[in-house]
C-alpha cells in the first residue's frame, strides 16, 4: 500500500504535513471514532472523520482493491454506545443493548434499499454494506463538492428561480424515485445538500427514520427551519409530505437566503413570511408551490413530490390562456377572410377592393378589442366609462379572482378570517416600515397590486406598518416597574431604570421619567429612563 495521507487519501511525500490538504499524520482520531488507519473487511482504510451526526460518522477512506477514495459511513448512534480511545470495537451502553440492536438492523435494511438506487444521479452510490467491530458500515462514492450553504453565499446570498430550477428539479425527480422505493429521507436541508464541481445538487445525510424525530431514548437529528412540525412530536406519523416540507424549505433558502422560521415555533395559522422583493421576482405558481409545501399541518401540505413537481413545472396562467384565445380569434378572422376570397375570386375589381377593406377593418376591430381586453391601458378605458355608468364589474371565470385592495386593512383581522379555501391567501413580508399615515398593524403595501385578475387561491404578500416613528410616552407615574416597562416596550422603547429616594412615593413605584414627561414624543427605539422610588430616606 502506498504511503497515504489519511486526511485526503493522496500519496504523501514522507513529511508529517500533507502538501495537499495540510493534515498532520500524527494527529490522533479522538474517541469514540475509529482510530486512523483501521482496516475494515481487510480492504477499506479508515481516514479522518469528515462529519458526524445523531446516526453515525463519515470517514474518508481508501479502497485497496480499486485504489480509489471512498466515504465510509459508520453506525454510531449518539447516546447509545461508545468506544475507548485507540480501540476498534464499539461498546453498547448498559441497558441500551436491545435498542441498539433494533436500530442496527434498521440501519442495514434501510441502506440495502438505498443501495438499489445507485443509478440515481442526485445521491452517492453505495458500493458495500457490512457489519464489523460491533456495528455496521456502508461504503459510498467519494466526490469533490462544496456545502450548499457555501454555494449560496458565493452566489451573493441567494439565487434566482431559473438557477434554482436547474439545480432542484433533477433532485426532485430523483426524490420521486426514492419515495417510490419506500424510502423517506426526513433530513432534506441545506446541511445535507452539496454542489459538485459540475454544478449539480446532490443529497447526502441519509439516516434511519427513528433518528429524524423526537424520541425519549436517544438524541434526534432535526434541522431548525427545515424539519417539519410533525418531527417535533413524539409518535407523530412521518410521511412523504414530511420530506416535501424539507425540500421546499431548502428551495426557500436558495431563493431567499435563509430558512423559514423553525417549524416548532411557527404560529398555528402557519403563515409564511417572504421578502417582498423576492416575491415580486417569482412566478405566482412558484410562490403557491412554496407556500403549499411549507404548510404547518401535514393534511394541508402538498402530499407528494409528484404533486410538487407539477406545481413547480407548469402552472398555466390566466394570461397564457388569454393569449392563446387571442391568437385563435385572430387566426379565425384571417381564415374567414381567406375563405371569402376563395369563394368570391370572380367578383369585379372595385368590389374586390371594397371587400378587402372591409375584411381588414374586421381584423383590426377584433385585434383592437383583444388588445384593450389584455393591455394594461384597458384599465384607463374602464375608469372613463365608469363615470357614465352606475356600475362596472370585471368579468372573471370561476377559477379566477380579482385581487382585492388590502391597503389600510388590519393584518391580524384579515388573518383571523382566512380559511384554507379562501379565494386568496396572505403571506407576511419580512419587512415592515414606519408610517405616519398608517397605524401599527395596518397593511401599507401589497403584491400583486389590487384589481388585477389572478388564479383563485393566489398568494398576496403584504407589508405592515410599524406605526409612526415618533411615539407618545404614556403616563407611568404611580405604576409598578413591570407595568411601566411593559407599556413602554409596547411602544417600541428601550427602558432603563434608576432608583432614588422619595418621601411621597412608595418604594418600588415609578415616580416618572428622568428626561421626559408623559405626553412627550420620542423616536421608536429610544432609550427611556424611568425614576423609581426607594421610599423615604432613613437616617
Amino acid at each position: 500500500m502506498p504511503e497515504l495521507c489519511l486526511g485526503c487519501m493522496r500519496e504523501g511525500n514522507g513529511s508529517d504535513i500533507c502538501p495537499y490538504c495540510g493534515f498532520n499524520r500524527n494527529t490522533p482520531q479522538e474517541a469514540p471514532f475509529l482510530p486512523l488507519g483501521t482496516v475494515l473487511q481487510e480492504n477499506y482504510v479508515v481516514g479522518k472523520k469528515l462529519k458526524n451526526n445523531a446516526e453515525g460518522a463519515n470517514y474518508i477512506g481508501y479502497d485497496l482493491k480499486t485504489k480509489g477514495t471512498v466515504v465510509i459511513h459508520e453506525f454510531l448512534p449518539a447516546g447509545l454506545c461508545g468506544r475507548a480511545k485507540g480501540k476498534k470495537t464499539l461498546v453498547t451502553r448498559e441497558g441500551m443493548e436491545s435498542i441498539f440492536q433494533k436500530l442496527n438492523l434498521e440501519f442495514l435494511d434501510y441502506y440495502r434499499t438505498v443501495a438499489r438506487l445507485r443509478e440515481l444521479s442526485a445521491i452517492a452510490p453505495i458500493f458495500d454494506i457490512f457489519s464489523e467491530y460491533g456495528t455496521s458500515y456502508t461504503v459510498e462514492e467519494f466526490f469533490e463538492s462544496i456545502p450548499f450553504a457555501e454555494y449560496i453565499t458565493r452566489s451573493g446570498g441567494s439565487v434566482d428561480w431559473n438557477t434554482a430550477r436547474s439545480m432542484f428539479m433533477p433532485l426532485l425527480s430523483n426524490l420521486i424515485e426514492i419515495h417510490n422505493a419506500g424510502i423517506l429521507h426526513l433530513g432534506i436541508a441545506p446541511d445535507n445538500l452539496v454542489v459538485t464541481s459540475a454544478g449539480k445538487l446532490k443529497l447526502c445525510g441519509f439516516a434511519i427514520n427513528d433518528i429524524r424525530r423526537i424520541n425519549p431514548d436517544f438524541n434526534a437529528e432535526l434541522y431548525d427551519g427545515a424539519s417539519a412540525p410533525e418531527q417535533y412530536k413524539i409518535g407523530a406519523s412521518l410521511t412523504p409530505a414530511t420530506d416535501v416540507y424539507g425540500f421546499t424549505a431548502s428551495l426557500f433558502y436558495a431563493l431567499v437566503g435563509k430558512l423559514p422560521e423553525s417549524a416548532n415555533r411557527r404560529k398555528p395559522d402557519g403563515k409564511l413570511q417572504i421578502p417582498t422583493a423576492v416575491f415580486k421576482k417569482l412566478p405566482q405558481h412558484i410562490v403557491t408551490a412554496i407556500a403549499d409545501g411549507l404548510q404547518v399541518r401535514p393534511e394541508n401540505r402538498t402530499s407528494s413530490f409528484e404533486k410538487l413537481r407539477t406545481q413547480l413545472s407548469a402552472a398555466p396562467t390566466v394570461n397564457a390562456i388569454r393569449a392563446e384565445a387571442n391568437r385563435n380569434a385572430v387566426q379565425s378572422a384571417v381564415q374567414q377572410q381567406q375563405d371569402t376570397v376563395k369563394r368570391k375570386s370572380n367578383i369585379p375589381g372595385f368590389a374586390w377592393v371594397l371587400l378587402s377593406c372591409l375584411s381588414c377593418l374586421l381584423i383590426l376591430t377584433v385585434a383592437g378589442i383583444i388588445y384593450l381586453s389584455s393591455n394594461p391601458l384597458s384599465d384607463l378605458v374602464e375608469e372613463e366609462s365608469s363615470e357614465t355608468e352606475e356600475s362596472s364589474e370585471v368579468s372573471v371565470s370561476d377559477d379566477e379572482i380579482v385581487i382585492p385592495n388590502l391597503i389600510g386593512e388590519n393584518y391580524n383581522d384579515l388573518i383571523a378570517k382566512q380559511t384554507d379555501d379562501s379565494d386568496y391567501q396572505i403571506l407576511l413580508s419580512t419587512e415592515s416600515v414606519f408610517s405616519d399615515d398608517y397605524d401599527e398593524g395596518l397593511i401599507i403595501a401589497q403584491s400583486p397590486e389590487a384589481n388585477i385578475t389572478a388564479e383563485k387561491g393566489a398568494y398576496i404578500v403584504v407589508t405592515i406598518s410599524k406605526g409612526s416613528t415618533n411615539r407618545t410616552l404614556p403616563s407611568v407615574s404611580g405604576s409598578s416597574i413591570e407595568d411601566a416597562v411593559s407599556a413602554l416596550n409596547d411602544e417600541g422603547f428601550i427602558v432603563n431604570v434608576t432608583y432614588t429616594y422619595n418621601d411621597t412615593v412608595e418604594a418600588g413605584t415609578v415616580i416618572g421619567y428622568d428626561q421626559y414627561t408623559a405626553g412627550d414624543t420620542a423616536p421608536y427605539g429610544s432609550k427611556i429612563t424611568l425614576k423609581v422610588s426607594l421610599g423615604a430616606e432613613t437616617e
